[in-house]
């Protein structure tokens, strides 16, 4: 198998002070293996790239925007390509993986989140002269024929907590007098738990006071579980519900206009994802934690096509970087009053220079992510 040139992929990294992992701005945290280096000889439109996503296409969020980023680079580059959905079916992804590694037909398989961590490094381990891109995880075996790259989902994720705080201390329409906001997100893993880090450490930087309910679904699918564990925090009091659930998360939206309290929604703007087929339900999302998946994607297979991906490295990007942060508009600004959207700026301004500094989930031992959690709990 013929194999893809790498060098250094231009992309700034930010808050080397990270717990455990993250990488200083402007460097990686693994060097890219000489070995690694090799030319491909093929033609782009010859190259064949394989996405696995472990769940679904059709959830207007993480895995929507992984494939427009695939759609863009294929449509700028002419490579071949496919999109494999799983279903949320984790006995399926080392078969998948192994199927089109084992295939000379196809060159670069690309699979993103933490859930499929084990089974590419399973995968890549038995086939190195194929390439792998792992997005949103870190290859913590440094395996050089995978290329990873994580979003600072905490950093992104401090400044929906702050605007919970925000909200549910303001004086907005569907807010109450409870200093309540929740958190319904998909199966527990480092990076949901990140996206929770952050959003207890924002909120309690805006009040100390606000507290934070919790709920796993145990699964990105089940939209109608996270719409019952959305209600029952509603019904506990929260007036703003943070989803991080993917799939299942439209539930949890649901929840939030049915009850008529706040929703914060994930990866994409979702109030404008919604806009033209549930209007009434865009009014309700006050913001969205923006993952920018999309370019992610894009960017990473931009370098490997044009010969300049760091394969074996890990990389970040965070708000510095402008790959996360709070989503801004219309219903943003109809939600949150100019003092409000004034704090968040000079909080994200504090965060992305490097002032405030956001904890993370990875690497971090599991009694301070017990005590976070517990500092939150009512």
């Amino acid at each position: 198998m013929k194999k893809i040139l790498a060098v250094v992929l231009a992309m700034m990294l930010v808050l080397g002070s990270f717990a455990g992992c993250a990488a200083k701005p402007g460097e990686s945290t693994s060097e890219p293996d000489a070995s690694s280096s090799d030319a491909v000889t093929k033609d782009p439109s010859e190259l064949g790239v394989v996405m696995i996503v472990n769940t679904n296409l059709g959830d207007k969020s993480f895995c929507d925007l992984s494939n427009e980023g695939l759609q863009q680079a294929a449509r700028e580059f002419g490579f071949r390509f496919k999109v494999v959905e799983l279903n949320g079916d984790a006995t399926k992804q080392i078969p998948t993986m192994t199927e089109f590694a084992e295939d000379p037909e196809w060159d670069i398989i690309i699979g993103g989140t933490y859930n499929i961590l084990e089974s590419m490094q399973t995968v890549a381990e038995e086939f190195p002269d194929k390439k792998f891109i792992l997005y949103d995880a870190k290859d913590d075996l440094n395996l050089p024929n995978i290329y990873a790259v994580e979003h600072l989902q905490n950093e992104g994720s401090f400044i929906v907590g702050a605007a919970a705080a925000l909200l549910t201390n303001s004086d907005a329409p569907l807010a109450n007098k409870e200093k309540l906001i929740g958190f319904v997100a998909g199966s527990e893993n480092t990076a949901i738990n990140d996206f929770l880090v952050g959003y207890i450490q924002g909120a309690q930087a805006v009040d100390p006071e606000v507290k934070v309910l919790i709920s796993y679904i145990g699964d990105f699918k089940d939209s109608a579980k996270a719409k019952e564990m959305a209600i029952a925090q509603i019904n506990q009091g929260a007036d703003v519900v943070f989803q991080v659930a993917g799939g299942a998360g439209l539930g949890v939206l649901d929840a939030c206009k049915e009850k008529n309290v706040y929703a914060i929604g994930v990866d994409a703007d979702q109030a404008v994802a919604f806009e033209e087929t549930n209007p009434e339900l865009s009014k309700i999302i006050a913001t969205s934690m923006q993952k920018m998946v999309n370019n992610t994607v894009y960017n990473a297979l931009k370098a490997a096509v044009e010969g300049t991906l760091p394969w074996g490295a890990y990389e970040t990007a965070g708000l510095a970087q402008k790959s996360v942060g709070a989503a801004k508009n219309q219903y943003f600004d109809a939600i949150f009053s100019d003092e409000a959207q004034t704090k968040l700026d000079e909080l994200e301004a504090k965060v992305a220079s490097g002032e405030i500094k956001v904890e993370t989930a990875v690497g971090m031992a599991n009694d301070r992510l017990n005590e976070i959690r517990d500092s939150a709990r009512p």
